[in-house]
């Protein structure tokens, strides 16, 4: 039986290999690849016939179109903004309970004005609506 020899560039790609095979088992990444290699006909099939895994990349991919179009600038400042958004969206919503909701009219809603906390969210949705705004107008 002849030996196997490997140069050491082959021994390090090996490695490498290795090393992410390691982290897919890890994350379980790859039991769902290998499900997906020994049954891809049928989970091609179960996808084609799913109407609403249809209609949502049909939508996913008519929402990405745009994504396509911006700049590398404009991509930069999205990702940042979308990150600390998402954030703080999540962080307030875990602090806050539908069912308590308070019902508020005309002059609730003015005292809440004062609130330091409130004007900032008015503000951050303000600015959100100008800016919106000025794209529709076609100024941005």
């Amino acid at each position: 039986m002849s030996e196997i020899k490997f140069t050491p560039e082959e021994i390090s790609a090996v490695k490498e290999l290795v090393e992410v095979a390691v982290a897919l088992k890890k994350s379980g990444t790859l039991g769902i690849l290998k499900a997906m290699t020994e049954n891809g006909d049928k989970l091609l099939e179960t996808v084609a016939e799913e109407k609403a895994i249809l209609r949502l990349t049909a939508v996913g991919n008519s929402a990405l179109e745009p994504v396509r179009e911006l700049e590398v600038e404009d991509v930069r400042k999205l990702s940042w903004n979308t990150e600390e958004l998402v954030r703080a969206l999540l962080k307030a919503l875990a602090e806050t309970n539908p069912k308590e909701a308070p019902k508020v009219g005309m002059t609730a809603t003015l005292g809440y004005l004062r609130d330091e906390d409130v004007q900032k969210g008015l503000g951050f949705l303000l600015t959100l609506a100008k800016n919106l705004g000025a794209v529709l107008n076609g100024k941005l």
